[in-house]
């Protein structure tokens, strides 16, 4: 019977510390003006760490921004790597 061995990446907490990384970046953007990738280029006014709490089916990161008149989410799971493919439950 053979073991079947976990990923040191994922068991040395190497998953945690890539996502506290996403996730300080964004937070980087909103102090210093930057803005958000895939949004329109206004303020960030708001980075969310835990969007289950509001409803979300995210739980890594919700990236608020708005100009005066409506606002815009960018919700994001992060994952150091990923496989898209017709098995996956994800896509």
């Amino acid at each position: 019977m053979s073991k079947k061995l976990s990923n040191s990446f994922a068991t040395g907490g190497g998953g945690f510390h890539f996502e506290a990384h996403v996730q300080a970046s964004f937070v980087t953007l909103m102090l210093s003006g930057g803005y958000a990738p895939c949004l329109p280029c206004w303020p960030i006014t708001k980075v969310k760490l835990q969007g289950k709490i509001d409803g979300f089916d995210t739980d890594d990161l919700i990236v608020y921004v708005d100009n005066a008149k409506e606002q815009r989410k960018l919700l994001g799971q992060v994952k150091h790597s990923i496989a898209i493919t017709e098995a996956s439950a994800l896509f």
